[in-house]
């Protein structure tokens, strides 16, 4: 756009300077020379007369200068006024060949004040300047004219010989072998070289077969300065318009033009909507009078308005530079540059592909910097076409989708530098950001996801074109405008360096259960040095010492992967994760104590749909959870947070996979009997088994396959066992626990209540051992119940008494002593050992 005004300038130049210019200054020279010094009044001796008439020539240095022939001369003794009839003056080079002629009907010459004047047309024949036409092979007409000699018409002429100014009110016209001008009255100032053209300036020509015209109300030229200015000059050429309140061309001595200025609502406007408004061009022009350089200043407004988009920017300045051919290679704009593209898709009646669910309406992107710089990719059969865009300060990007059916997703890039790569003009291929980024999506759906880092990658898959439209004709013969192209998608999205990432929901209504009163949005979050993303998996990469938290709890891994489609998640190497209970939930996992609880793992994966996070060991390491000093630890731990349970096992069924340590302080023990001595120590329960299985809602924890339990008083096996525990203060209100800041959470607010043991138990104590079908162990009385079958009934061996058997036994943790229940006639038996 840019180029052909240019050039549309360098022509205005050329034809008003050459035509107009050069036309009275040949002018003047005739006139000054031939009427102010040789021709005297009365016609003298050096006139020679003939029946064509006479003719005079005046040479210097063996060189003629000009020579002047005229039908007829008459002089007049009442003013002393000649007059010239069908006068032809022909003007010579500095090498004697004829260069200008000049032809009028009648000439009149006042000699007392030195003014001539035409009594009617004037026309000059000027072959171009001398440098031109000492050059030989210049193109000719068909007529063997040089298509460089401009014809210049005009009447009432007058010349100042005093003032050396030759001026005409009535209009000119001047007209090349494929241009032609005019204007309304001009003058010429021989002393000072300044020529006038009053109004109506106007140049008409073609330029690579489109037209070309330039109009101004007003022009002027200083010869020694080598300055044209135009002013409310307007250019239109092919399919562009320019117009300014001044501008000002400057030639250099050869006649090129080399600089261009202009001032005053300077406006570059084309057919296909597109309009750049500033308040002063500056523009540079090469050896050829070509564009190098222009820079735009004073405030630059951009608009582009077609079917398909409208596209509106601003900036206080601008540089664009040119390239080969006066093609656009590089554009710079600078503070506070905003730019605004709102696509103008078709409704959705009028998509061909229905089977989309909820195509977009519009799409409207908005880039903001502080300076933004454009590179431009040549292109042999197309306009150049913008091939990288640097937006530097604060720079920012952001798409705004509206959806058919939804509400409206919107996407922020932010960095100290973007860097966009771009195919084809306007399809962007990549984003790059630099320092202090940020990317953020609002989807549809309200969810808010974002992150920031150092650096910033994005990269996108070109779209796939619109189906294509039969051609119709309108009314007018023009062609129905092209559904326009989608938007490529994004492909990957790759951030390093100090990476926050932060997902967050839509807050619920307060019945949601999940979120407190109030509806509080649910926040996670995830840090790590290094995230990446691939479009076609949905998966989102951390690594880099990666961690992610929400209210409840933290999970930190050497690597990190997030399905997006079906937010699952997996953590490799070095897992660990800590739970708490935030404000408002109704659950958590607790055991004996009130306080978080850890885990530790090889690996983990998450499963979204069922809320369910399962750990693994490896090898020689098995996986482990803890609530103070309470702990799980198995090949394999899978923990519901929602549901507030815990399954251990191992991959196989091994036996013993699980192991379990479970403490209950002697302070909290209930019941008849006395107080322990200071000296009693917390009990503990060491438990084995093949699988574990805890829910909180029960608080109980179910042990099966080859279970274990060790406590300070024995031994118990079994097949299956069941451990309740009495739920910690702060469970027991469903509530969050009352805390003072910065206070440590009780970590054995809860101990284990009763233990219930089922198939081949055997209790093993120092001295004896009893066997049964079913055991119950109650820590508020401290009893062990022993029960068995009718067919096995439950057995006591003891070391002193021998074997002892009945219906029940029942083992008194606290004295040591063992009391038998008998048969039918419910007698019973005391026995005590010794320990």
């Amino acid at each position: 756009m840019t180029p052909a005004r240019l050039r549309l300038w360098i022509a205005v130049s050329a034809g008003l300077l050459v035509a107009a210019i050069a036309g009275f200054f040949v002018y003047d020279r005739w006139q000054g020379r031939s009427f102010g010094h040789d021709v005297p009044n009365g016609l003298g001796s050096s006139v020679q007369q003939s029946t064509d008439g006479f003719t005079h020539s005046e040479s210097r240095g063996g060189h003629t200068i000009y020579s002047l022939h005229a039908s007829k001369a008459v002089q007049f003794k009442t003013d002393g006024h000649l007059e010239l009839h069908d006068v032809s003056i022909t003007l010579y080079s500095a090498q004697g060949a004829p260069s200008n002629r000049i032809y009028g009907s009648t000439f009149d010459w006042d000699p007392a004040h030195g003014i001539a004047r035409a009594m009617g047309e004037v026309q000059i024949d000027l072959q171009g300047s001398p440098a031109s036409s000492a050059q030989a092979g210049k193109p000719t007409a068909d007529d063997g004219e040089d298509k460089n000699t401009v014809h210049v018409k005009t009447s009432g002429l007058v010349f100042n010989k005093q003032t050396g100014l030759a001026s005409t009110t009535e209009g000119i016209e001047f007209r090349l072998a494929e241009a032609a001008g005019s204007a309304t009255g001009a003058s010429f100032n021989s002393q000072t070289g300044i020529m006038i053209l009053d109004a109506d300036v106007a140049f008409n020509s073609s330029v690579g077969g489109s037209p070309l015209s330039v109009r101004a109300r007003h022009a002027q030229y200083d010869r020694a300065s080598r300055l044209l200015y135009l002013l409310q000059d307007v250019t239109d050429y092919a399919d562009s318009h320019s117009s300014s309140d001044q501008a000002t061309v400057s030639f250099r001595a050869d006649g090129s033009a080399y600089q261009v200025e202009a001032q005053g609502n300077v406006i570059f406007t084309s057919s296909d909507g597109q309009q750049i408004n500033t308040r002063q061009a500056h523009i540079d022009l090469g050896p050829k009078s070509e564009p190098e350089q222009a820079v735009l200043d004073g405030g630059v407004l951009y608009v582009a308005n077609n079917a398909a988009r409208l596209l509106h920017g601003s900036a206080s300045s601008g540089t664009l530079l040119f390239g080969a051919q006066s093609t656009i290679k590089h554009a710079q704009l600078r503070d506070a540059v905003s730019l605004v593209d709102e696509e103008k898709l078709q409704p959705v009646s009028s998509v061909s592909d229905k089977s989309r669910q909820n195509p977009p309406e519009s799409t409207t992107r908005q880039v903001g910097a502080t300076k933004v710089d454009v590179d431009f990719a040549p292109g042999s059969d197309r306009p150049p076409e913008a091939e990288h865009i640097l937006a530097v300060g604060g720079a920012r990007l952001n798409v705004h989708t509206i959806y058919a059916k939804t509400p409206p997703e919107d996407t922020t890039v932010q960095g100290d530098q973007l860097f966009a790569t771009l195919a084809d003009g306007d399809v962007l291929s990549s984003l790059r950001g630099t320092g202090h980024t940020s990317l953020v999506v609002v989807s549809p759906n309200g969810v808010k996801q974002s992150s920031t880092g150092d650096n910033l990658l994005l990269t996108f898959a070109p779209p796939n074109p619109p189906p294509a439209k039969p051609e119709a004709k309108t009314r007018k013969g023009k062609t129905d405008t092209p559904t326009p192209r989608p938007a490529s998608q994004l492909q990957t999205a790759v951030q390093v360096g100090n990476v926050t990432l932060n997902q967050e929901t839509p807050a619920k209504p307060a019945d949601a259960g999940a979120q407190p009163a109030g509806g509080v949005p649910a926040v996670t979050t995830a840090v790590a040095q290094r995230a990446a993303y691939d479009a076609a998996t949905q998966v989102v990469q951390l690594s880099g010492d990666p961690r992610i938290r929400d209210a409840s709890g933290e999970l930190s891994a050497a690597f990190i992967e997030m399905d997006r489609s079906t937010g699952n998640a997996n953590a490799t190497g070095g897992v660990k994760a800590t739970y708490r209970q935030s404000s408002g939930q109704q659950q958590s996992l607790a055991f004996t104590g009130a306080g978080p609880v850890h885990v530790v793992a090889d690996h983990a994966h998450l499963d979204h749909a069922t809320d369910l996070t399962t750990f693994y060991g490896k090898t020689g390491e098995l996986s482990r959870l803890w609530q103070g000093s309470d702990s799980v630890s198995a090949p394999v731990l899978e923990l519901s947070r929602v549901r507030a349970t815990l399954a251990a096992h191992g991959p196989g069924g091994d036996a013993a996979a699980v192991n379990a340590v479970f403490t209950s302080s002697p302070s909290n023990a209930k019941g008849p009997a006395p107080a322990p001595p200071p000296t009693a120590q917390t009990s503990v329960v060491r438990l084995q088994s093949r699988t574990l299985f805890y829910a909180d809602a029960d608080h109980k924890a179910v042990f099966s396959g080859a279970v274990v339990a060790q406590t300070s008083s024995g031994v118990l096996h079994s097949s299956f066992m069941d451990v309740y525990f009495t739920p910690a203060p702060a469970q027991a209100t469903h509530g969050p626990a009352p805390q003072s800041p910065g206070k440590t959470p009780d970590l054995q607010g809860g101990q284990v209540s009763k233990i219930v043991a089922r198939g081949a138990v055997e209790l093993q104590q120092p001295g004896r051992k009893g066997i049964g079908e079913n055991l119950t162990y109650t820590a508020e009385d401290g009893k062990f119940v022993l029960t068995g079958t009718s067919a096995t009934p439950p057995r006591l061996f003891d070391q002193v008494r021998g074997t002892v058997t009945g219906t029940a036994l029942i083992f008194n943790d606290r004295d040591d002593s063992v009391l038998v229940s008998g048969g039918a006639s419910k007698a019973e038996t005391q026995t005590r050992v010794a320990k």
